[in-house]
């Protein structure tokens, strides 16, 4: 017996074990009896336990036990509100800032800007300046147009209202009908570009986060100076930070599989 075997609980194992098997489909004494390998009035016991505690109820009509979804749902809510995905984005920025070796930033929406929310520099002697509380408008950023392309159709809508249109540099797009194409491309490859449009010289990628609701909670995204981030190396960036984020956006309970996350194959891009 290890170590971590030596120190269960028996009884509490047992207690968690059926609320798994509950959760997964209801049970009475008998198939509880029979899963843990225990008799009827153990199991009746345990279910009986579970249920003054309220994870479980029990169904007087046949003597089913089934997972109390008010309590399940309570614990979620109680957990999700403390959870801090800034935070929880740290060791995915550290990947997306090693795999590239550019500034890695995280940013979330409000009203027609950006406002960048963790921002992890990069290493190299010429890089960009600190991202950190900085605001950007939507139109012009790589994670704006990440979040704005994903959005539900009436809120990208709002956002043709709110945006200024101001230009930035001569490759910012400044008209309504350029952006919906650009976000069109955006939402099938599953990243979005600034190719200069923010800064001259300066390019960035990045890709949409979605939360245990399915939401767009933010983007993360890279930035970089275009002599080290070509228009080939961005493509190539953007579909390693589409599967980063993909993956960061489970871990905060998004679907696995998502018809929204784009699986368009790889093209390649020339500068």
């Amino acid at each position: 017996m290890n170590e971590i075997q030596g120190n269960v609980i028996k009884s509490l194992s047992r207690g968690l074990t059926a609320l798994e098997l509950v959760l997964e489909h209801s049970a009475t004494p008998q198939s509880l009896a029979k899963a843990l390998d225990v008799d009827r009035t153990t199991a009746y016991r345990i279910l009986n336990t579970l249920a003054a505690h309220g994870f479980v109820l029990r169904d007087p009509l046949d003597d089913q036990y089934v997972i109390n979804v008010r309590k399940v749902f309570g614990f979620a809510h109680g957990i999700i509100g403390k959870l801090h995905f800034p935070s929880l984005a740290a060791p995915y920025l550290e990947r997306l800032r090693a795999k590239t070796g550019e500034a890695a930033s995280l940013a979330v929406l409000q009203d027609a800007e950006v406002v960048y929310v963790s921002h992890l520099p990069s290493d190299e002697a010429i890089t960009v300046a600190p991202m950190l509380g900085v605001r950007r408008p939507i139109h012009v950023s790589a994670v704006g147009k990440a979040i704005w392309s994903h959005l539900l159709p009436a809120e990208q809508t709002r956002l043709y209202e709110l945006v200024e249109w101001q230009a930035l540099t001569r490759k910012t797009l400044t008209e309504a009908g350029a952006m919906r194409a650009e976000l069109r491309l955006t939402h099938d490859r599953g990243y979005a570009i600034d190719d200069e449009e923010t800064f001259d010289g300066v390019r960035c990628v990045a890709a949409p986060v979605r939360d245990h609701r399915d939401q767009i909670i933010a983007a993360m995204g890279i930035s970089g100076p275009s002599t080290r981030l070509s228009l080939a190396r961005v493509h190539d960036f953007g579909v390693y930070l589409r599967d980063l984020s993909r993956d960061f956006s489970v871990s905060l309970g998004a679907p696995e599989a998502e018809s929204a996350w784009s699986d368009q194959p790889h093209m390649s891009h020339e500068e």
